[in-house]
C-alpha cells in the first residue's frame, strides 16, 4: 500500500536533498507523513568526489553521491515524492506553504524544513573543480586524518586559516599557507604562532595548478603569481561559504550576523512551521553526520507539532486546521 501518495497538500515540503533533507524525508515518511522533497540540481557539498571515511558503519568509507542515492532510494521506499526543480517563490497564506518552482511546478504544504545548504567559495583556478573532493578538502574533521606524513597547503588569509593550520600538525609536519590575496590579512600574534611552529607563510595568490603524471584531481603543484610553485599533496580551502537563506529571508526568518538560519534545540525557526536542518543554520560543524542528525530532529520536531496541532483542532471541532502554536527560537 502507498502509505504517502501524491497529494494536493502535503504535511511537509523538505527543500534541499543533501543529507539533512534525505534525513528529515525518511523520518517523516516513516512516520506516515505526506512529504515532498524539493531538490535543484545545482551542485552542494554531496555532489563532488569526496570520500565520507568518518561516517558510522562504513569502515572503508563511502562516497558523497552514493550516500545520498542511498537516502534518496531508501526515502522513496517509504514512501516520500521527490522534485527535481529550483524554488523561484516559497510563501504561506493562512495555514498553508506555497513553493512555486522554475517551470511551473507548484506544492502545498502544511509545514517547511529549510536544509538548503551553502555555496562554497573553492579557492579558484582553472580547473579547480577535477581537484574538490580528492585533494582539495574544507574540514579538517572529515579529512585530516589522511594528511599523515603529507604535504598539506592552507589557502587562507585570517586568524581561522592559520589555526587551521597549525591543528593540522596534528598529522604531519609539512603544512603551508598561501593567503591567495596580495597582501596579508592575519593578524600579527597569529602570523607569530605560525612562524613558532615552523609553518611557511606565503603572501600572494593562486594562479594555479598541477596535477601528478596519471592522476588527475592529484596536486603536484600550485603556482603562486609573480612567485614560486608549491609543491603539495592536498590543499584545504579556507575561503569562505555562503548559506543558500533566499527562502529564509523570503519568508521572515531571523538569520545571524553571518546570514545562517537560526534554530533552537529542535529545529525551529522563529516562523511558526518552519523548521531548519544542516549547512543552512551553521549549528553545528559542517559534517555528513551532524547534517543528518539535524534533519531527523527537524523531522521529529515537525511531525510533534503538526500531532499537537491536529489534536487541538479535533477538540475544538476544527478539522485540522489549527495553526502553528510554538516558540521562536533563543539559541543564536
Amino acid at each position: 500500500m502507498d502509505v504517502n501518495p501524491i497529494v494536493d497538500l502535503y504535511d511537509a515540503l523538505v527543500v534541499g536533498g543533501g543529507p539533512a533533507g534525505l534525513s528529515a524525508a525518511v523520518n517523516l515518511a516513516r512516520a506516515c507523513r505526506r512529504v515532498a522533497v524539493v531538490d535543484c540540481r545545482r551542485s552542494g557539498r554531496s555532489d563532488w568526489a569526496q570520500i565520507n571515511r568518518n561516517y558510522l558503519g562504513f569502515r572503508g568509507g563511502i562516497s558523497a553521491v552514493e550516500l545520498s542515492a542511498h537516502g534518496r532510494e531508501q526515502a522513496e521506499h517509504y514512501g516520500a515524492r521527490f522534485y527535481d526543480a529550483e524554488l523561484a517563490r516559497l510563501h504561506r497564506t493562512d495555514a498553508v506553504f506555497t513553493a512555486e518552482a522554475v517551470g511551473g511546478l507548484t506544492v502545498h504544504a502544511r509545514a517547511v524544513i529549510l536544509a538548503t545548504g551553502v555555496q562554497d567559495r573553492w579557492a579558484d583556478f582553472p580547473g579547480y573543480e577535477e581537484y574538490v573532493g580528492r585533494t582539495m578538502h574544507w574540514c579538517i574533521v572529515c579529512d585530516g586524518y589522511e594528511m599523515r606524513g603529507k604535504r598539506v597547503l592552507v589557502v587562507g588569509n585570517d586568524d581561522h586559516a592559520a589555526e587551521l593550520a597549525i591543528q593540522l600538525l596534528r598529522f604531519t609536519n609539512m603544512v603551508a599557507v598561501l593567503t591567495n590575496s596580495g597582501s596579508l590579512g592575519m593578524p600579527p600574534e597569529m602570523v607569530q604562532k605560525l612562524d613558532d611552529r615552523g609553518v611557511r607563510l606565503v603572501v600572494g595568490r593562486l594562479g594555479g595548478a598541477r596535477s601528478r603524471d596519471g592522476a588527475p584531481g592529484a596536486f603536484a603543484t600550485v603556482e603562486v603569481e609573480g612567485g614560486d610553485d608549491i609543491e603539495l599533496d592536498h590543499l584545504f580551502s579556507h575561503q569562505g561559504a555562503d548559506p543558500n537563506n533566499d527562502l529564509a529571508r523570503a519568508l521572515g526568518v531571523e538569520l545571524n550576523a553571518g546570514g545562517y538560519v537560526k534554530v533552537d534545540l529542535e529545529a525551529r525557526t522563529s516562523v511558526p512551521g518552519v523548521y531548519a536542518a544542516g549547512d543552512v543554520t551553521r549549528f553545528s560543524s559542517h559534517q555528513v553526520s551532524t547534517a543528518v542528525h539535524e534533519g531527523a530532529v527537524a523531522a521529529q520536531t515537525l511531525n510533534h507539532d503538526l500531532y499537537l496541532m491536529d489534536q487541538a483542532a479535533f477538540e475544538v471541532g476544527r478539522g485540522g486546521t489549527a495553526d502553528f502554536r510554538v516558540e521562536a527560537p533563543s539559541t543564536p
